[in-house]
């Protein structure tokens, strides 16, 4: 016996295992047996495995065919499956947001790089009366958008360039305040701006870094209504905003850690 099956062996976990012989058992049968045929299958007693089996239904790993005979279900097929970046960035997002919502009393919003436009991909909705709320599907143009200034700010220099070429109509509004709020973002990670869709609306957001490449993977925004209290407000909000983004950046680096940075590509 080697080192390696030694030291596995001292870490048994008898639950876990009942439950994967349960699961692989269903998975080379035909038919679908009773539970009595599965503990006989799998050489254990009704009892043994009877607190599993219900576990292992309600969780939806299992389901009954008729009676009392048993089936796997779909579950490890979804789960194993591959899923689209957007969806598991807005899974693990969803939780962090809610947290960010909860304590400062705003709803906020992540939103990811798609061509030259930001979409928003997960968000969290304060359960008021009042509030600005951003839909998921929602897309913003990357010009002149706090969002925008955050997946902008971390680019090198001659990819910032040349997308902001992309734009050198000198009609399009607010081209200094948008150079400052890059330039903000870089130094402070926020960038607060109007929103395109009314000057009566404030968007405070913050980049989500990359941990190691140093790139804007996702944007975190928070939108609130422009009054004299808008400084007040930035100011209460920003340390929860930076905090939250920094907490996803560390959960994606885990769990998604060979995730490639978007590219703004101003022809999409």
């Amino acid at each position: 016996m080697s080192d390696q099956q030694s030291k596995l062996q001292k870490y048994s976990a008898p639950a876990l295992e009942k439950g994967l012989d349960i699961i692989e058992f269903l998975s080379l049968t035909d038919s679908a047996p009773s539970l009595s045929q599965l503990a006989a299958g799998i050489g254990r007693s009704k009892s043994e495995i009877f607190r599993m089996m219900i576990v292992l239904e309600e969780r939806g790993y299992i389901r009954r065919a008729q009676g009392d005979q048993f089936v796997l279900s779909d579950r490890l097929s979804i789960l194993g499956a591959e899923r689209p970046l957007n969806n598991k960035l807005a899974d693990l997002a969803t939780p962090v947001l809610l947290e960010l919502s909860d304590k400062t009393r705003y709803s906020c919003h992540l939103s990811v790089l798609k061509g030259k436009n930001s979409i928003v991909v997960a968000h969290a909705t304060l359960a008021t009366s009042y509030g600005l709320s951003v839909q998921i599907g929602h897309t913003s143009p990357v010009m002149n958008t706090s969002a925008g200034a955050c997946f902008l700010a971390f680019l090198p220099m001659k990819d910032r360039l040349k997308f902001i070429s992309y734009f050198g109509d000198p009609d399009y509004r607010n081209r200094t305040e948008f150079a400052e709020e890059i330039d903000r973002c870089q130094s402070d990670h926020l960038a607060s701006m109007a929103s395109l869709e009314s000057d009566s609306i404030c968007e405070l957001s913050s980049p989500v870094l990359h941990a190691s490449q140093r790139g804007t993977v996702a944007v975190m925004t928070i939108p609130y209504m422009n009054t004299g209290k808008s400084e007040e407000i930035r100011e209460n909000i920003s340390q929860e905003l930076v905090a939250a983004t920094r907490l996803l950046r560390d959960k994606i680096s885990i769990t998604m850690p060979n995730l490639v940075l978007p590219l703004p590509d101003p022809a999409d």
